[in-house]
């Protein structure tokens, strides 16, 4: 298997060393499980009609079998990453849309907790460039560093902590954080795009007039000039 893919729960992720990430987590129960289904039958239908689509790649005649093999199954788990980016995507604009319950994030307690997790996993593994958190998901921007643990291992300790320690402070049990994430793996000319939708965020959902208001915002102080503008991903 390509070291830098692997297949989760719902998806396939994509994760090159050394890439930039656009992350989002969302809490557990914060997308209505007809929404839910909805999308992923419509996920499911494109994985179904990529392994019924005949691929031929390039120069296909000069390659031998095995070769031939793993360039179909390589165009495959791209269309499948492909498919998985949409199909998160999806649920990304359904959150910025519609900020559903549960809103443990709005609590400023909460916030602050996972406000500070993320910059003492950033102190540890990856350079972080901007987040913002909303009363029912965050957005963050990062790079992980070379020679460090595999991007889906920090996020689920990064969520396992804060998961616990948020439920520590609302006095409740059970799943805090949905144990997926969204994550997109940014391609040359996107990331002042990501930036600028991040620090949006707030903004789009009325939250505050400018993105500086929102106390749970960060931006990298290199990426001050960037100028901000809603924008979509």
């Amino acid at each position: 298997m390509n070291e830098h893919y692997y297949q989760g729960n719902k998806l396939p992720h994509w994760h090159p060393s050394g890439a930039t990430f656009f992350i989002t987590a969302r809490l557990f129960g914060s997308i209505p499980k007809p929404v839910i289904e909805q999308l992923k039958a419509e996920y499911q239908l494109a994985l179904y009609e990529i392994q019924r689509e005949k691929i031929e790649p390039e120069n296909a005649e000069k390659l031998l079998p095995a070769e031939l093999t793993e360039a179909i199954e390589r165009i495959r788990r791209k269309k499948a990453y492909d498919a998985g980016k949409r199909y998160f995507s999806s649920f990304d604009q359904f959150l910025d849309s519609n900020l559903n319950e549960p809103y443990w994030l709005a609590s400023p307690e909460i916030a602050r907790l996972n406000a500070e997790n993320l910059h003492f996993y950033a102190e540890k593994y990856f350079d972080l460039w901007a987040f913002t958190i909303m009363s029912n998901h965050f957005h963050m921007l990062l790079t992980i560093r070379n020679g460090m643990s595999a991007l889906w291992k920090v996020l689920q300790d990064l969520k396992k902590y804060s998961g616990r320690q948020s439920n520590r402070i609302l006095g409740r049990e059970g799943t805090f954080w949905e144990e997926e994430s969204y994550d997109h793996w940014l391609r040359p000319g996107e990331f002042d795009r990501i930036v600028a939708y991040i620090l949006n965020n707030p903004v789009k959902a009325k939250v505050v007039k400018d993105w500086r208001d929102h106390p749970w915002t960060y931006c990298h102080p290199s990426l001050q000039d960037v100028p901000p503008n809603p924008s979509s991903v």
